[in-house]
């Protein structure tokens, strides 16, 4: 299910996943974010049908505005997971691109178990897409599997609740008429 996107500053490393610095602006302008994002973003710590993503298309535009205005390199991710909430049936007018599966925290830092243990860790036997991420959707279930084991054979792993996270890299020649359905 296509639930919505996260704004992530743009970093100069291989991996291209949902950890990061992400909702950056939060913290510069708490004033026009931080409510917002609170009763509407952040919900997956309370609620495990939800996955911290935004589908508001007046944030979203507001997001898009303060970046240019201050010259910030950002990417815009279009995040498709289990999650129930929150929803969007189609995005019109942009241009997206499938960058790979990753596996994170549903919210808050994001921390990623593509990143944290293949491509700084010791899980060296799988071979990332160059966006640092899981091309197949079986190479993902694979990794999953094998990270259970080895946590059940005592490896000290981080463990959460994870969900796969099919990206989308959002185009950000956006077009005037885009909008949410």
């Amino acid at each position: 299910m296509i639930n919505g996107i996260i704004f992530q500053r743009k970093q100069n490393i291989a991996y291209k996943g949902v950890e990061g610095e992400n909702w950056y602006l939060n913290d510069r302008y708490p004033e026009i974010f931080e409510k917002f994002f609170e009763d509407n973003i952040e919900k997956s710590w309370y609620d495990s049908e939800y996955v911290d993503v935004c589908n508001d298309e007046m944030f979203i535009r507001k997001y898009i505005e303060l970046s240019d205005v201050h010259s910030i390199d950002y990417r815009i991710l279009l995040c498709d997971t289990e999650k129930k909430h929150p929803s969007v049936s189609k995005i019109m007018g942009l241009d997206s691109e499938f960058i790979g599966y990753d596996y994170a925290y549903a919210g808050g830092s994001y921390y990623s178990a593509v990143y944290n243990e293949i491509c700084l860790g010791s899980f060296t036997e799988y071979k990332l897409n160059s966006n640092g991420l899981f091309q197949e959707y079986e190479q993902i279930i694979d990794f999953i599997n094998e990270r259970e084991h080895r946590i059940n054979s005592g490896e000290n792993l981080e463990k959460g609740d994870f969900i796969i996270y099919k990206l989308f890299e959002i185009q950000l020649a956006i077009k005037k008429g885009w909008k949410l359905a």
